[in-house]
């Protein structure tokens, strides 16, 4: 995006990043606001391309301005503790408005104690951060922080108009009505938190986000008596809006690469049988891989065949055949109604002969390894299907998973991908931004 010999080459990428980082720059991107056609952020910051009027000390006086309210590394981690301090005051103050509408329609003393300390701390945890910040910081967020500030205020108000209706004894509809207001200004003023946040380049969810990253779990599983990790990702994009209901495309990704380390000795526990009177298997080595949009599985095995008879009161066995053979399993991921995966198999080259080949084509044999592979892959990828453990609470119940297939990553590593979609209310979506932050915070890592 800077023209060869304007910066030096670390420059332009310093440069790059940070204009990417800046919401200022980059909010068309992040909110769906309206930029250019042309490549560049709001059309590009390039020679070439610049809109007209737009001078290069403009778009210098830009980048000195975003590089003085970066925040630091250690910023980023006290501010994640500030989200996480608006969000555990905002479920203290719903547990108080659920308190006021029981029976009664009055809070305990114990309750409002717990509702004014989690506010304090939410007031002095900020007011602390913005006394931390640098000179450039203050001078170049002036004007978000007095948006803060007032927040702080009519937050500070509407405390003390529930504190003071309280201490009147007063009906239980006017405090309720009192603690929705109150309600109203802590939203407000962790709106305006965020907004800091975005000013200073710590890029945390927001309800009217158009994309959100749902971030990696690894949830174990347990196939054949092993355990495997499964990590699945995720991510949000908005496709349609209609008043206050929203529609977003769903893509859930399962990493799949432990499976494959381990799907040789997972099928040697499911298939390796040494039957005096039959067969005697042996799994030499299995290998899974991606075949987009499905899988191959390489199996190598012996095969032995044995038989046995009587004579004079003593059992003998007699070896009828042996080989070794190989053979491939083609895995296709199918969901025929919405959010019920299931793996579809079938033979692909079988290279092996007489009682082999036919125990593979026709016998037990070829049933047991396609259930065995089956089963085991179908278990590993239902981890991402789990939507109590890949989506946050406040969308779990408006997912639908669609379609599946399996992908490569581009290095041999097996992906499942998910797609679906779900639609959610514009307060639900609030939710999703307030969890997607809390986790992130819980965590202790800088969100991206």
């Amino acid at each position: 995006m800077i023209r060869s010999g304007v910066f030096s080459a670390t420059g332009a990428l310093i440069l790059g990043a940070v204009l990417l980082a800046n919401p200022r720059a980059a909010a068309a991107q992040r909110h769906g606001g309206g930029g250019s056609g042309s490549g560049g952020i709001n059309g590009s910051v390039s020679g070439s391309n610049r809109p007209s009027g737009v001078k290069e000390d403009d778009s210098l006086k830009d980048f000195h301005e975003a590089m003085a309210v970066q925040a630091t590394s250690q910023q980023t981690v006290e501010f994640q503790a500030l989200v996480k301090s608006t969000e555990a005051a905002k479920a203290v103050l719903k547990e108080f408005q659920e308190k006021l509408q029981k029976e009664n329609g009055a809070a305990e003393s114990a309750d409002r104690k717990a509702l004014d300390q989690a506010l304090e701390n939410v007031r002095n945890g900020n007011k602390k951060f913005q006394q931390g910040l640098s000179a450039g910081q203050k001078s170049g967020l002036k004007d978000i922080a007095k948006r803060l500030g007032k927040a702080d205020s009519d937050l500070e108000q509407e405390e003390k108009r529930v504190d003071q209706s309280m201490e009147a004894k007063a009906a239980g509809p006017e405090v309720a009505a009192h603690a929705e207001s109150l309600g109203k200004a802590l939203a407000e003023f962790s709106n305006q938190q965020l907004a800091l946040g975005r000013e200073m380049s710590i890029t945390l969810a927001n309800g009217q986000d158009l994309a959100f990253t749902l971030p990696p779990v690894d949830h174990p599983v347990s196939i054949a008596n092993q355990t495997i990790g499964v990590p699945v990702s995720g991510r949000l994009e908005q496709i349609a809006a209609q008043g206050s209901q929203r529609t977003f495309k769903l893509e859930l990704t399962a990493d799949l690469s432990e499976l494959q380390q381990n799907i040789t000795e997972l099928l040697r526990a499911q298939l390796d049988r040494s039957e005096n009177c039959g067969q005697r298997i042996a799994i030499q080595q299995a290998t899974l891989m991606p075949s987009t949009p499905a899988s191959l599985l390489l199996v190598r095995m012996h095969f032995e065949r044995w038989t046995c008879s009587r004579m004079f009161g003593q059992q003998t066995s007699n070896e009828l055949a042996e080989e070794d053979g190989r053979v491939e399993v083609k895995l296709r991921a199918v969901v025929e109604k919405p959010n019920t995966l299931t793996m579809v198999t079938s033979f692909g080259r079988i290279d092996a002969t007489g009682m082999m080949g036919e125990a593979l084509r026709s016998g037990s044999l070829g049933e047991d390894l396609r259930d065995a592979v089956a089963r085991s892959v179908l278990t590993a990828a239902q981890i991402s299907e789990d939507f109590k453990i890949t989506l946050p609470p406040a969308v779990r119940n408006s997912a639908a998973i669609q379609s599946a297939r399996f992908q490569d990553t581009g290095v041999g590593n097996l992906i499942l991908l998910l797609d679906g979609q779900l639609e959610i209310s514009n307060e639900q979506a609030d939710a999703l931004a307030s969890q997607l932050n809390q986790a992130l915070s819980a965590q202790g890592t800088p969100p991206r």
